[in-house]
């Protein structure tokens, strides 16, 4: 009895499995794909997917999905309708429409084909990085962190300048490195200005804090110099913004971020020491408050906002510690103002931090009316402090040219620019002397 009751079932699981496997290969779409890649020989301007395929019946829907590696508050992609024109469909990405990502990112992409006989075929993902192949690149490496450059020798030396740097954030400010980051180094600022669409002629570099990415134009004449500081100042910024990534709109004051940056250099230059005793002999610092947002223009009064800056920054280090100054950055990316964080983390708004720093300074108070105007700081590009200062918007984010999927966010996640190293010729006019 038992063992015809085993039968029973055996023949009824045997039917079901043959029913299974027939349903499979019967829906197994007979399409196969030959060729799945992207030439990116046009790249930055543009880069295009294509797929060859073998479909005995006709192709008649095909869909583009991708996306780019890069930090942000929501997942998100583009999907694209393609145009189908026997078995071979591609789509180009015009870049000229919506910005280029830089080199080091990667792009994934997978396609969705239908078949007139209701077959539908979704290929594996792809990836592939973007490179500007326009050199032959050397890297040189150390933890999360690549060097690339093609001129020279230089990356030995620019790693190792980005090295210290990354040691003085973390021994000093508490600020570590969270991703990978890719550092490009070209030959010269126009060189570098080619790999990026919608860059002004006057850019030295720019950093994509979204896609952990740094572009400079350094000369191997000024690697030793010049590129000392601007290296790890550069970096600064993307270290400061990926610890304090905001998904709610927060922002920090502007000579907060230069101010940490500056630091990061190591020892303050002659140039900083200078202006420093300058707005000391002649009590010339500006309003702390006005340093919220963008500094001047003008080279001389640029060169007092990142001093002072740099002092007010030093001042809280020294006098309070490390751990506020974590806090502080953390309560700011929250959505915090400056006052209110202040407020929160030190017990002084914008206003008191300048009067204990002038006291500090052995300056005498600064009347201030008693209501403050709060300052939104905008993501404020940033610059080495020297020379005259330069501002560019970070590139816009690798935006589909295509329709948007219905999770896809926008492309900025808060305040995660950074932005500019001086003009070449602002550098090789204002290189700082080496430090003893």
């Amino acid at each position: 009895m038992k063992t015809r009751f085993l039968r029973f079932v055996g023949f009824f699981v045997g039917i079901g499995l043959l029913i299974a496997v027939s349903h499979s290969l019967y829906a197994q779409s007979p399409i196969t794909v030959q060729r799945d890649g992207l030439d990116d020989s046009g790249y930055p301007r543009r880069v295009t997917f294509r797929l060859d395929v073998d479909a005995p019946a006709e192709i008649t829907q095909a869909t583009l999905h991708y996306d780019v590696s890069k930090v942000s508050c929501l997942d998100g992609g583009a999907t694209v309708p393609v145009t189908i024109e026997g078995d071979t469909l591609q789509w180009t990405w015009e870049m000229v429409r919506s910005g280029n990502p830089p080199p080091g990112t990667a792009v994934t992409w997978s396609w969705t084909l239908t078949d007139a006989d209701g077959h539908t075929l979704t290929t594996p993902p792809q990836t592939h990085t973007f490179s500007d192949n326009r050199y032959n690149w050397r890297t040189v490496e150390a933890d999360n962190l690549k060097l690339h450059w093609y001129e020279g020798n230089v990356g030995p030396t620019l790693l190792d300048a980005a090295v210290h740097g990354l040691e003085r954030l973390e021994n000093e400010m508490g600020i570590e490195l969270q991703d990978e980051v890719n550092l490009f180094i070209y030959g010269d600022t126009a060189d570098m200005r080619d790999a990026v669409l919608y860059i002004q002629d006057w850019a030295g570099g720019v950093a994509f804090s979204e896609y952990n990415v740094i572009l400079m134009g350094i000369p191997p004449s000024l690697a030793n110099t010049w590129g000392q500081d601007v290296v790890p100042h550069e970096l600064a910024h993307l270290v400061v913004a990926q610890y304090g990534r905001s998904c709610v709109g927060g922002s920090r004051p502007n000579w907060l971020e230069e101010g940490l940056a500056v630091y990061a250099e190591g020892d303050p230059s002659p140039d900083v020491r200078a202006a420093i005793e300058r707005g000391i002999a002649n009590n010339s610092f500006e309003p702390l408050r006005s340093l919220n947002g963008a500094f001047s223009a003008h080279g001389t009064e640029a060169g007092v906002a990142y001093s002072q800056s740099y002092s007010t920054v030093a001042y809280l280090l020294e006098t309070y510690g490390r751990e506020p100054l974590q806090q502080i950055i953390l309560t700011l990316a929250a959505g915090k103002s400056t006052d209110a964080a202040l407020e929160e983390v030190y017990g002084f708004n914008v206003d008191g931090l300048e009067l204990e720093w002038r006291a500090h300074m052995g300056l005498p108070p600064r009347d201030i009316p008693p209501t403050p105007t709060p300052i939104n700081p905008a993501a404020i590009p940033t610059i080495v402090p020297e020379g005259l200062p330069a501002s560019l918007p970070t590139p816009p984010a690798a935006a589909a040219t295509a329709v948007p999927l219905t999770n896809a966010p926008a492309a900025n996640p808060g305040i995660c620019n950074v932005g500019l190293v001086p003009l070449l010729l602002v550098g090789l006019l204002f290189t700082r002397r080496r430090r003893d």
